[in-house]
Formats: C-alpha cells, structure tokens, sequence
C-alpha cells in the first residue's frame, strides 16, 4: 500500500491521471513484454511458450527464422541457447538454399530449444538492495558469464545467461588475455545491473595480476583496464571445477547469446 500510495502521488505532481478500468491493483502476477513476473522470479509468458511448442517444422529459411526469433526472445531462460541453436541457425546463412535440407541434427536441436522452454524456467528477480554475484570463465572458443543473487534459501540464483564466441583473430589471444576479455565482455554487458554498486566478480584473478604488469605496452589492454575502472567490485578466486556454469557457457563454439 505505500508503494502505490508513492506511485500515485507521483502520478498526481506529474498532473497526469490514469483510467480505473485499465488498472490492476494487488496482482501476485503480471504480464509485461512477454513475461510473467512477480514474488520475485521471471518467467516466459505460457501463450508464447505454448505457440513456439505448436511451431510446425520449417520449410524454408524464412519460417526458421520465424521460429529463431520467438525462441529467441526467451533465451535469457535457456543456458548455452546459441550452442543449441547451431544446426538452425547454420541453415540461414546466405550461402544456404531456401528450402532448408533437415537433418537429424536439426530436429533434436529444435525438440531441445521446445522442450528447455516447456521445463518452466525461471530467473530471479534482480534486487538491487542485494548484492550480486558475477562469475566469468574463458576457454579455447568462448567467454561465458553468469549474473546471480542469492534467494531466501540461501542459494544463488541465475538472473542472466551471457555467453558470446570469439572471432578467429581472439581465438589467437593468450589465455590471460582471453580471461581478461570475458571479464570486460561480462561487465559491459551487465552495466544496467552492476555499475555504481560494489559486487562480487568470481574468476581466476591471475588475468587481473598480469594485466597490471603488461597493460602500459599494450593499447587493447590499456582500454581494458580503464573499462574496468567504471567498476567496483572485489575478487573471489574460484577453481574450474566450482566454476561450472560460465566454463560450461565459454566451451561452446556459439555466437554471442545474451540473455
């Protein structure tokens, strides 16, 4: 009741007035853009959930695409998303013919991406009056990331998947570089969530020692360590083996897949 009483009288100082019947008042739910939100979690909206289970099976780079762009619009609820997506989205390259040749590759990729969504994932709610939890990792072909809060439980939580491949020219990098690069990627790409409030950032914190010692001989690294800067957060070293959500997102071979 304050937070409406707030809502209002902001409502009233801006001199703008709202109509009854188009308000909803003390929903545990709502639908906003496609998902249902509310007590703290985020979900798919079931209608559109249930119209990409019904898709039919493409006939032509047209109607994958089609498909590409429901499905897509929920990635953020399906970890390594691109990576599944391979197979479909292989078949709308402009080298590709029109009437797409389906394979038994592309099928499981389309009943994998159905059934992640049908499997009600949910993300957590961002509060922004917790802290947050950012664990990155790089490997051979990708960088990966993983945005979380803890719950009520005590346990932390997914609010974003990020996941991106590297161009041939990265894959060239060292691996303090490509560690690095996962860092700036993860942060930038999180900087509606993280900046201007402290954070945890979970990595292997070596990439940050060597970045001190070679930035001054080195402009890439230059404009990264002063991207960083725009950041506070502290480091928590975390092995590989604890670390398995973003290595997991970083070892596929995937275009870039935020969600």
């Amino acid at each position: 009741m304050e937070h409406l009483k707030k809502v209002l009288e902001r409502i009233r100082e801006a001199g703008l007035t709202v109509k009854a019947k188009k308000c909803q008042i003390g929903l545990n739910r709502v639908t906003y853009l496609g998902h249902q939100v509310g007590q703290g979690t985020i979900s798919p909206l079931q209608a559109k959930v249930d119209a990409i289970q019904k898709w039919p099976v493409p006939k032509s780079k047209k109607h994958i695409q089609s498909f590409l762009d429901l499905a897509g619009y929920y990635r953020r609820f399906v970890p390594q998303y691109s990576q599944i997506a391979i197979p479909l989205t292989d078949l709308t390259k402009k080298k590709q013919p029109n009437a797409v040749q389906w394979t038994e590759k592309c099928q499981k990729a389309f009943n994998k991406l159905k059934a992640t969504l049908m499997s009600d994932p949910v993300l957590r709610a961002p509060d922004f009056d917790k802290p947050f939890l950012v664990t990155t990792d790089a490997s051979e072909r990708g960088v990966g990331a993983v945005l979380m809060q803890k719950g009520p439980d005590q346990e932390f939580h997914p609010v974003v998947f990020l996941s991106k491949k590297l161009s041939e020219r990265q894959s060239n990098w060292s691996v303090s570089e490509k560690e690095h690069y996962a860092i700036v990627y993860a942060l930038e790409k999180l900087r509606p969530y993280v900046w201007g409030r402290r954070f945890h950032l979970q990595t292997d914190h070596a990439a940050l020692k060597w970045l001190h010692t070679v930035k001054e001989n080195n402009k890439k690294l230059l404009r990264w360590s002063l991207a960083l800067q725009d950041f506070d957060f502290n480091i928590q070293h975390i092995s590989g083996a604890s670390n398995k959500v973003a290595d997991a997102l970083s070892r596929e071979s995937f275009p870039e897949s935020t969600g």
